[in-house]
């Protein structure tokens, strides 16, 4: 099992043990999607066939208490870039410290990753900033208590706008922390990590508490702002009758705050090679929220079973900072999954209506697939 590099159990290809405590392991996960010829549908896609990940999952343990993670992801342009680099200290359920790049204390979307979320495309919503895929530099305490029903972390991290001319040019970290509590059965995810649905494994009802601060962590170097957000998140899902005899019933929920200072953060990517490069920019001041639903039916379908599900984002930009009044955006999505192994083998088929503030709303098809092993 890849238990520290991946937020639920997945296969591993390879499994190498060199003697008591001591292994290495090795996989890879895949995700590919074909959208339809509509450029506006989705944030962040609109090409049509397109690979939107490939990664290569790697994790060791050299001592009872000592582990390791480096996962690595293919960019876009062709070039690979470190997902997370990670040393393990975990001597205790209650007390471990990780220390290189992983991913921050945030909301359950970013804990999900994109690959543990319950439909195909990560929520726009979802806004905390990272180095990479919600990831940063820095080091996070976290443990479980109460008999794994309630989980913690909190750490310090290198942060955002380190970048000439950017409002935090190697002053100021960023701290975040996050709260979280397991009301029915604990998560069964390793870490802090989390999932948006478990396909029937546990009855959940998951509340989140998240926050980050950062002085100067958004704007120009002459026009500065804290940068400050919060969210609460909320996971209910429930196997319906007996062994789930009746079906799997998800229900997700998340609200947030973000705060610039009363100022405009540099665009994304400023000074870098691309957007997603470098932590920088993009930031935006609002309100936000999400709300989704589904149901995986008990009948098998051929070789798996189908999930329905629907999902409604809004972001809602701060009274007349961006524009006049209350600008809003906001998607919808109505699709299902096709669910053969849980997050290791699942496809996607989604109709997503993407309105962006002060454009024409656009509407398209998508169809994802991803893999685990």
């Amino acid at each position: 099992m890849v238990s520290a590099a991946l937020p639920q159990s997945s296969h591993a290809a390879a499994t190498f043990n060199f003697g008591k405590d001591q292994f290495f392991t090795l996989g890879v996960g895949v995700r590919g999607q074909y959208l339809s010829n509509d450029p506006n549908a989705t944030p962040a896609h609109s090409g049509a066939a397109s690979a939107n990940d490939l990664r290569i999952y790697m994790g060791a343990q050299f001592h009872k208490y000592v582990k390791s993670t480096l996962n690595l992801e293919r960019l876009r342009d062709g070039n690979w870039n470190v997902l997370d680099g990670i040393l393990q200290i975990e001597p205790w359920k209650f007390f471990n410290v990780w220390m290189g790049r992983m991913l921050t204390p945030s909301d359950r979307s970013n804990l999900d990753g994109p690959y543990f979320l319950s439909t195909y495309a990560f929520p726009f919503v979802s806004q905390y900033p990272g180095a990479w895929s919600g990831r940063d530099d820095g080091i996070t305490v976290w443990g479980k208590l109460v008999k794994d029903h309630f989980r913690y972390m909190t750490g310090v991290y290198r942060g955002h706008n380190w970048v000439r001319g950017g409002s935090n040019y190697g002053e100021h970290p960023l701290f975040a922390a996050r709260l979280e509590y397991n009301f029915l059965d604990p998560e069964p995810s390793p870490a802090y990590y989390t999932a948006s649905t478990y396909y029937g494994k546990a009855d959940i009802l998951a509340i989140g508490l998240a926050g980050q601060y950062e002085t100067d962590g958004v704007g120009t170097a002459q026009d500065k702002g804290d940068y400050k957000a919060w969210n609460i998140d909320g996971l209910f899902e429930k196997k319906i009758g007996k062994n789930a005899k009746h079906g799997v019933y998800t229900l997700e929920g998340a609200y947030y705050q973000y705060y610039t200072g009363g100022v405009q953060d540099i665009a994304s990517g400023y000074r870098q090679r691309a957007a997603e490069y470098g932590n920088v920019g993009g930031i935006s001041d609002g309100t936000a929220f999400l709300a989704s639903t589904a149901y995986l039916i008990p009948y098998t379908l051929g070789w798996g079973r189908l999930q329905p599900l629907v999902r409604y984002q809004e972001f809602r930009f701060k009274k007349d900072l961006y524009d006049s009044g209350h600008p809003k955006t906001t998607q919808f999505d109505a699709g299902a999954n096709y669910v053969l192994d849980g997050h290791n083998l699942r496809f996607t088929l989604d109709y997503v209506r993407y309105h962006e503030a002060h454009t024409k709303a656009s509407n398209a098809f998508l169809l994802g697939m991803q893999l685990q092993y």
